[in-house]
């Protein structure tokens, strides 16, 4: 069994996120390279910058991952999925869901018990991870402010942890597998500009892997909310 480190290993986001999904549910031999060798991960050829400033790169790769130009590299959501259902021995199952996001759906979501939202977003959509107190605050108050620009700009897996909400507004906790941002890795993101994310704006797309030994009331409420409960393309060549 290998520990899990509290950074990724470089371009490794979605299969860091499954093996931790994977050990806190009682799946502990699993790390991310054997996820991301289950999952068919692909490695940019060449590297153009996998890392965000501020944060050193991680690689020494257990396994030998496939190659491909930057613009068809990373990991599959269909992949990825398959691999936490097959590695859990199909104890936790992995419900897909495809726009249309809108803030009110992010905030729907994050109203679910019993599972993890895995999102697969575009990062240059987030506020950069440190905004100023002032701004938060405004949001939860129910003023739409203009955030800071983002850290970086990447298809990038992240989980959507909690919705902290105020007198008119919410922000929602997303947790990232960069320490360096926001508070341990933890950031606050309005919820718009978490569909915004989602959304992605880049020519590919975006989705959430609601993640968890029963996905039925997630089932329903995607039902309710109109989402498309079908794997996306995010670009990557698998």
């Amino acid at each position: 069994m290998q520990t899990l480190a509290a950074q990724q290993k470089d371009n490794l986001c979605g299969p860091f996120w499954a093996a931790r999904i994977l050990r806190d549910a009682g799946f502990a031999e699993w790390d991310e390279d054997e996820i991301a060798l289950r999952a068919g991960t692909v490695l940019p050829d060449p590297d153009e910058g996998s890392v965000p400033p501020g944060a050193e790169s991680r690689t020494g790769y257990r396994f030998e991952l496939p190659r491909a130009a930057p613009a068809a590299a990373g990991t599959a959501a269909g992949a990825l999925a398959a691999a936490i259902e097959a590695a859990s021995g199909e104890a936790l199952r992995c419900l897909p869901l495809r726009g249309p996001w809108d803030a009110a759906t992010v905030e729907a979501l994050l109203g679910l018990r019993g599972v993890r939202l895995l999102a697969n977003v575009r990062t240059g959509a987030f506020w950069g991870s440190r905004p100023e107190l002032e701004l938060l605050l405004a949001e939860l108050r129910g003023e739409q402010v203009e955030g800071p620009p983002p850290d970086w700009d990447v298809g990038h897996f992240c989980e959507l942890e909690l919705l902290v909400r105020g007198p008119g507004g919410s922000l929602v906790v997303v947790h990232d597998s960069y320490p360096e941002f926001g508070v341990g890795g933890r950031h606050l993101q309005p919820p718009r500009v978490v569909a915004a994310a989602l959304a992605r704006g880049d020519g590919r797309e975006g989705g959430v892997l609601a993640i968890g030994p029963e996905t039925a009331a997630a089932e329903q409420l995607a039902r309710t909310l109109g989402l498309d409960m079908r794997i996306w393309d995010n670009g990557t060549s698998r």
